[in-house]
């Protein structure tokens, strides 16, 4: 954190109170502050002060403001003010939480076609909006689109946008906007049009069907070269499960002639309607694929990976890594051998402690016993014998058996009897042995199982297939609708109702919820021409049982109403139907 941001935090700006930085960029630094009016959190973006007598750069900043001031759509972030406080100048914005689809695309790589187009859809969804508004982007690109955690997305930065018809920001002939999403009409030094929106935005779906872009190479002039007259490399090639006909969709958007790709950004939504309808509710967990299983020492940050790599090749067994100390990591061997022994000591401790102790037999060897009295310890030469805690084995006739030990707090110290008497110690651990030695705890003795455990029986899957054809599904608005507040392409969600059963089986569960867009607003105002007010929505799509958006039956209502608005209430209910389709369980 910079001294700036120190200077930052805290700060009022009007009733905005900066709470911490949220990232940098070459014309300003956006902060998360929160509405001190509204109690809300807003992002802040605040010019770069040494931009600030730069006309060029302070006339794009507030240009910005501006055409986002004339935008209102779900799937575009808004403004809410612009600010000048002393020599600084903000920007206060709408927060979206999450995260680019920059690091999403590098982190997933190729996505499904279906989340592809849902993700392209919502991004045609605001485009179509500030089309509508005479508003060009300019600057498509993963960097510029966010998807939230409710799994919408949502189109940012219009720095370099432009309202078509208006004054140049820039100077003629010069190219602005991200090189690789470019059209090649405009590194020709073409006018900015819709189409070449449409084409930023089919390079974005080529990148989020293969992972790739459609065009790279060393040096921008081989890259402006390429793109203006090599055709891109087929998407069937680099991911062969793309279906031919979104690859025809994306060879369409990305066509060299503006006037051979999608006339505007509705058609080239309708066009993806086949694969988006499908798709389940964008969620970023669910994109990203997950964590691969790997060795503890692959998982670490990168940081330590070298590091941790040079320790395996000298410690076998990478039972340490990078954080043990260098001492630990160069005794290895020493502290190894020690526990090794310290292990083997308890475990024969343990052993001895556990052998049965027969009358009479002094269960301390001499020179233990010794030693816990605080006596000197006897003299202990080769032929002394060391009475042991178990049982003295079977001697042979031919041989003398050993004296059995006085029970004295004290050892004998009279001169042992030559060792021919006796068998040696070596010789007894075959006797012990086949002395049965008595539990010392009584415990149920489990017999062991000698059937084998039968392995679970892997079944094949089976997969139900159920056609849905023209089903009638009854919907409750989630939401009050009134054409005072709408917003034409505004999203509008609806509650089934009852469950719908085909073949026997729930296709679509009481509850799930279905989709629909504002098609057409008219309000009459004060306007004697027009006294009526007009509120137009469909609903295209219903969540099924499967997880996967059902299309629905276009359906379109509308209403109109003579000197107040339109409005249809929360809980209002509509019958539709399905479309003709197939549902796999």
């Amino acid at each position: 954190m910079n001294n700036q941001t120190l200077t930052m935090k805290g700060r009022l700006i009007q009733h905005y109170r900066i709470e911490t930085l949220l990232g940098e960029g070459g014309m300003g630094t956006v902060y998360q502050a929160t509405d001190m009016l509204l109690q809300r959190l807003v992002a802040v973006k605040m010019l770069h002060s040494h931009l600030v007598s730069q006309t060029t750069f302070m006339e794009r900043f507030r240009n910005e403001a501006l055409i986002l001031a004339r935008l209102n759509h779900p799937n575009i972030a808004v403004v809410y003010n612009f600010l000048q406080e002393g020599s600084d100048y903000f920007m206060a914005m709408e927060y979206v939480e999450g995260d680019s689809l920059e690091p999403l695309i590098r982190r997933a790589g190729a996505m499904s076609p279906a989340v592809a187009a849902e993700i392209v859809r919502q991004g045609l969804e605001g485009m179509a909006h500030a089309h509508r508004k005479g508003i060009l982007h300019r600057d498509i690109k993963p960097a510029n689109l966010m998807l939230t955690p409710e799994g919408t997305i949502k189109l940012m930065d219009f720095g370099i946008a432009r309202v078509k018809g208006e004054q140049r920001l820039t100077q003629a002939n010069r190219i602005v906007g991200t090189l690789e999403y470019m059209a090649p009409e405009l590194i020709e030094g073409q006018e900015p049009s819709p189409a070449s929106d449409i084409y930023a935005m089919g390079v974005l779906l080529y990148e989020l069907l293969s992972g790739k872009l459609p065009f790279a190479s060393r040096t921008d002039y081989e890259l402006m070269q390429a793109i203006v007259r090599e055709k891109p490399m087929p998407l069937r090639k680099l991911h062969g499960q793309i279906p031919k006909e979104l690859e025809a969709i994306v060879q369409k958007a990305l066509e060299k002639n503006p006037a051979k790709r999608f006339a505007d950004a509705k058609e080239f939504q309708k066009a993806l309607q086949p694969f988006f309808a499908s798709a389940p509710i964008l969620d970023p967990a669910r994109i990203l694929p997950p964590l691969p299983v790997t060795d503890v020492v692959e998982i670490q940050p990168k940081r330590n990976i070298a590091a941790t790599k040079r320790a395996d090749s000298i410690i076998p067994g990478r039972f340490l890594t990078q954080q043990a100390p260098a001492w630990i990591r160069s005794n290895w061997e020493l502290l190894l051998a020690g526990g090794l022994t310290i292990v083997a000591v308890i475990f024969l401790s343990l052993m001895l402690l556990d052998r049965p102790v027969q009358p009479g037999q002094n269960t301390v060897s001499p020179q233990l016993n010794a030693g816990l009295t605080g006596k000197k310890k006897p003299e202990v030469t080769k032929d002394t014998i060391v009475p042991i805690a178990y049982s003295e084995p079977n001697v042979p006739e031919n041989r003398v058996p050993a004296p059995a030990p006085v029970e004295t707090e004290e050892p004998k110290t009279a001169e042992p009897k030559k060792p021919r008497s006796v068998k040696p110690r070596t010789e007894q651990p075959k006797s012990v042995e086949e002395k049965p030695v008595p539990k010392t705890k009584e415990e149920p003795v489990v017999p062991p199982t000698t059937e084998p455990v039968p392995e679970p029986v892997k079944r094949p899957v089976t997969r139900k297939s159920i056609a849905v054809r023209r089903l009638p599904v009854k919907l409750s608005l989630n939401a009050d609708l009134s054409s005072s507040n709408a917003q034409e392409g505004q999203t509008i969600r609806f509650r089934v109702i009852d469950a719908v059963v085909s073949e026997g089986e729930v296709v679509i569960q009481a509850g799930a919820t279905a989709f629909g867009e504002v098609t057409r607003i008219k309000q009459a105002g004060n306007d004697l021409f027009r006294k009526k007010d007009l509120l137009e929505f469909r609903i295209y799509a219903v969540e099924a049982a499967n997880g996967q958006k059902l299309t629905l039956r276009s359906a379109t209502i509308s209403e109109e109403s003579k000197g107040k608005p339109v409005v249809f209430h929360s809980g209002q209910t509509f019958e539709v139907r399905t479309g003709d389709s197939v549902l796999t369980f």
